[in-house]
């Protein structure tokens, strides 16, 4: 991975933009931490960092990056822009921390959730799912799955995550916004033993989206 100065971020190619960047310096490994960016906008949304861009898009598949290490301690700059509106992004990670920046519409303007994770749960046996929670409307949202319907998580905040393994098998979910269903179930597929998944929450033009990725770092 190709060093630059301290101030950028690690960002990749999504499926729709750039060649793969790296826009900060890594660390060592035992200080690296990781950052990846959500695109919540509704509309494609372009991150830069001097002459450094990565591009996401307004589909499911294309508008999470991957996550990607970065030096911890370090304070991270950039710019985002979604048509006409812009706002700038400055975080610092502690030492092993997972980062999500997401980018969301508030009124007339574009806003960020940091949502911070500190991992501790990892089973090789077993598969790691979160519920992200990165609408702001969505005061206390939970996940549901399996054959019963049994409650997967509850009350995971705007601006937060909770994680839990559970066994590798085949999981269909579905989000809820309080008591009611947010977006339509998602199946998840088979769960692979040892991975991480997260189920991410977003604001919508009819309430909420819901839709999941595989949490793959760089």
């Amino acid at each position: 991975m190709k060093k630059l100065i301290l101030t950028c971020f690690a960002l990749c190619t999504s499926l729709t933009a750039l060649a793969d960047n790296s826009l900060y310096e890594t660390g060592p490994s035992q200080d690296s931490s990781f950052v990846r960016f959500l695109n919540a906008a509704g509309d494609k949304v372009t991150i830069t960092n001097g002459a450094n861009k990565l591009a996401l898009g307004a589909q499911t598949d294309n508008r999470v990056s991957r996550f990607f290490p970065v030096k911890a301690g370090d304070k991270l700059t950039a710019s985002a822009q979604a048509g006409s509106l812009k706002t700038s992004v400055e975080v610092i990670a502690k030492p092993g921390e997972f980062i999500t920046v997401v980018l969301v519409p508030q009124g007339s303007a574009l806003d960020k959730l940091i949502v911070r994770e500190s991992p501790t749960d990892f089973n090789a046996n077993r598969a790691s799912v979160s519920l992200l929670n990165a609408d702001p409307a969505c005061a206390q949202a939970g996940l549901s799955g399996g054959a019963k319907g049994a409650s997967v998580f509850e009350n995971v905040a705007p601006g937060t995550t909770q994680r839990r393994l559970v066994n590798a098998v085949k999981l269909s979910v579905q989000a809820q916004c309080g008591k009611s269903n947010a977006g339509a179930a998602v199946d998840m597929g088979q769960l692979q033993a040892g991975e991480r998944y997260s189920v991410i929450v977003i604001p919508a033009k009819k309430a909420q989206q819901v839709f999941f990725v595989r949490d793959s770092t760089s």
